[in-house]
């Protein structure tokens, strides 16, 4: 080959990486971690967010006034064990709103809470945030359809929530821009 055609080889492959980058940080910034997921709070049960697999580490972010709902739906096809729980970062803290999340299963039964009360402090190290974050919950969960509803309550003002299902960290390759879009939007503008 002649070093013109290599020259060119590279100049192509930084493209379509950088277009690779791009397109996920593009797609980060207007999407309505763990594999974080922007809520566009709020939620009804007709636009409820599908939780594709709730034993992958998830992390959704939402943003709600007292009273207003955020819901989210899954299916499992056999029994598993997810952990589960709520946050909010410390710097909204003064703000005395708070989420709520209530998980019910397909008959409406309620099969488990999430509250912040007894929350501890939690530093995430990957979006280097500090929170709040409700006591653990793991969830036994039989083969079934489930629903979450989260519900901000208190006299306060709009607030920011995180809720966090799952821990098996994996990502997929087309799934990495996508995740390095969101967590500098985390970062940078909060969600």
């Amino acid at each position: 080959m002649t070093r013109r055609r290599i020259l060119r080889a590279v100049g192509l492959a930084v493209l379509l990486l950088l277009a690779w980058l791009g397109s996920g940080y593009i797609g980060a910034q207007r999407a309505c971690a763990h594999d974080p997921r922007f809520a566009c709070s709020p939620r009804d049960t007709a636009r409820a967010i599908h939780i594709a697999d709730p034993t992958k580490s998830w992390a959704f972010y939402g943003r709600l006034a007292p009273g207003q709902h955020d819901r989210y739906v899954f299916t499992l096809k056999h029994t598993v064990t997810v952990p589960w729980n709520l946050l909010i970062e410390q710097k909204d803290v003064a703000n005395s709103a708070r989420p709520v999340a209530i998980l019910t299963n397909d008959s409406g039964a309620v099969v488990a809470r999430a509250t912040l009360k007894g929350a501890q402090s939690f530093f995430e190290p990957f979006s280097r945030i500090h929170y709040l974050s409700s006591p653990p919950v793991n969830l036994h969960l039989a083969a079934g359809n489930y629903h979450i509803e989260v519900v901000m309550n208190g006299p306060g003002s709009m607030q920011r929530y995180v809720m966090a299902i799952g821990e098996k960290e994996r990502f997929g390759l087309w799934e990495i821009p996508y995740v390095l879009g969101a967590i500098h939007r985390i970062r940078t503008r909060g969600w």
